[in-house]
């Protein structure tokens, strides 16, 4: 999973997806709609008080916004923090770039409706604000193709279970492991590349790129068909 993601549905779709969240009363005046978050920027993750409030992504040192769920037991930094500090970090979809010979070509992922999901996270207090990570696997299904890892997508039937900090490492571990059962699929887009510049952040990053962008290149798949 490369390091950008959107996260701008407001606090009545996400109270429809997961109404155990407890939400602010002015989260949508303090929380505004996001279309590329970049790790060290701030934003809503939800702890085991079922709070969401705001943190920084990466645990402030190089390359820490990602944790890989196979081996985070066995990284110092983030041990403590998997068994004690649990998170869900609400997002609308990710973006994963295809090297081309004209520049990266984004794509951008999400369940079909693009309704909200939540990532496995972990969290800790750093110089007394709380930061975050969010957990990646080996890439499945669909995804494969355009990248070898994939956030972890925690269901809403095991959102709670997650955060609660009284599971053992070895019960947490198992709910990072797919499940044919409950596995979820996504769509898959070609975005402008306007979202390639940390820079750019608003609705329209999400559209469609130009026909000037499409002709740059050979597409990597085919778009995913619409619902």
């Amino acid at each position: 999973m490369c390091g950008r993601f959107s996260f701008f549905a407001r606090r009545a779709d996400i109270a429809a997806a997961f109404p155990f969240l407890l939400l602010a009363a002015d989260f949508d005046a303090s929380v505004p709609p996001r279309y590329n978050i970049a790790p060290t920027q701030r934003t809503p993750i939800v702890r085991s008080d079922l709070h969401a409030s705001l943190a920084t992504w990466g645990f402030g040192i190089a390359h820490t916004f990602n944790a890989r769920a196979e081996t985070i037991l066995e990284r110092p930094l983030y041990r403590r923090s998997f068994v004690e500090r649990p998170a869900l970090v609400p997002a609308n979809g990710w973006f994963e770039w295809e090297p081309t010979p004209s520049g990266k070509r984004p794509f951008y992922i999400t369940l079909l409706g693009e309704a909200p999901i939540l990532f496995a996270g972990v969290w800790e207090m750093r110089e007394r604000v709380p930061c975050f990570s969010i957990l990646t696997r080996a890439s499945r299904f669909e995804l494969a193709a355009i990248h070898h890892r994939e956030p972890v997508v925690i269901g809403r039937d095991d959102a709670l279970r997650w955060l609660d900090v009284s599971l053992s490492p070895h019960e947490r571990g198992d709910l990072l492991v797919p499940r044919s059962d409950r596995s979820e699929h996504f769509s898959v887009r070609e975005l402008r590349r306007l979202v390639n510049d940390i820079r750019n952040d608003g609705a329209e990053l999400l559209a469609p790129p130009t026909r000037a962008e499409s002709a740059c290149d050979l597409p990597l798949f085919s778009p995913s068909p619409e619902p």
